[in-house]
């Protein structure tokens, strides 16, 4: 990829499309729930990104001025705990721990540096001391929520398949927090990753 030919534009838009997976950091995992003292957890979490569910996925478009542009972003992350415990059965963020992001790129020696911050916006599904929350568990589905917030920090490269196409692989930091629900308390989610995309764009 670093030989390949880049695409080079002053001005237009890009659109990518790119599935990926992460590497979740381990993380404090605290859990409050009323009656009960409060649970912390050193968190180890899978992202599982071709499933179940919806897969790992990210778009991102940029409007360019010269080397520069502005570009927004979504990231549907996911994280499924996997050293449970007796009191957390089952804890996972699989409906998305979805960053919502606005940030600025810049084209630099055939590269794309991206930072970016923004909401996050998940969607939990759990069992916390055999009490459930969301409907894979035929319980309430908490919906999505504006939890928290987070920030990117990515580098990419592109490969010129013709004048409007091309591939592109991407990676970086992403990391975040959030609040969610679980039945009669709440949990503090934050999330450190290294992520790795790959994809198509389409330059207009």
């Amino acid at each position: 990829m670093l030989a390949s030919p880049t695409l080079s534009r002053a001005q237009g838009v890009t659109v990518d499309l790119m599935g990926g997976t992460a590497y979740n950091v381990p993380t404090p995992l605290t859990i409050q729930q009323a009656g009960f003292p409060v649970i912390h957890l050193t968190a180890h979490y899978d992202t599982k990104p071709l499933g179940p569910f919806a897969p790992y996925y990210s778009w991102r478009v940029d409007v360019w001025s010269k080397d520069g542009a502005w570009e927004v972003q979504q990231v549907h992350h996911r994280l499924f705990l996997s050293n449970t415990t007796p009191e957390v059965q089952f804890f996972a963020i699989h409906y998305g721990y979805n960053y919502f992001l606005v940030g600025r790129a810049w084209r630099t020696h055939g590269f794309v540096i991206h930072a970016s911050g923004g909401l996050v916006v998940p969607n939990p599904d759990n069992i916390v001391r055999g009490k459930s929350l969301n409907l894979s568990h035929n319980s309430v589905d908490v919906g999505y929520r504006i939890s928290g917030g987070g920030a990117a920090l990515a580098v990419s490269r592109q490969i010129a398949l013709g004048t409007h196409v091309y591939l592109l692989a991407d990676g970086g930091l992403i990391a975040g927090r959030a609040s969610v629900p679980v039945v009669d308390g709440s949990a503090s989610v934050p999330n450190v990753g290294l992520h790795g995309h790959l994809g198509v764009g389409f330059a207009f």
